[in-house]
């Protein structure tokens, strides 16, 4: 198995209809290791959420077109996460959410090691039944 860095996962993830392309022959290299390689190929928790935080913020795709994406991964065979079942619950808070991926993420990671809740400041994130805010 092989880790993906956020740059060589974004780069087999967005196409020119998405982001013009400033490095062809980076993404003609990551498509062409991805695809005819034969490895399997494994993306961590920080690269998915660092990636669908520059989905968002810097190419401003929807959450609809972030969960097509995010699924797209799961269902790929040459692709392996630590957490799918996490992912799924954090995905699927953030379609119906206000908060951003990462914040449901760490909520659902938390759930799994055992927290009763996750001690938050940010508005958006305590709206989620997982956070608990701290003060007013």
């Amino acid at each position: 198995m092989i880790g993906l860095d956020t740059n060589i996962l974004l780069r087999w993830l967005l196409d020119d209809s998405i982001v013009a392309d400033d490095a062809p022959a980076q993404t003609e290299l990551v498509s062409r290791t991805i695809l005819e390689s034969g490895e399997t190929f494994f993306v961590n928790d920080i690269v998915l959420a660092e990636t669908i935080w520059v989905l968002r913020n810097k190419v401003g795709q929807s959450r609809k077109v972030v969960e097509e994406i995010v699924n797209r991964l799961l269902c790929s065979v040459n692709v392996e996460t630590a957490n799918p079942a996490v992912i799924r619950r954090a995905l699927d808070a953030f379609v119906k959410g206000k908060a951003d991926f990462a914040d449901y993420l760490i909520a659902e990671l938390n759930a799994e090691a055992g927290c009763s809740t996750t001690l938050t400041f940010d508005g958006k994130a305590s709206r989620h039944p997982s956070f608990s805010r701290l003060g007013k």
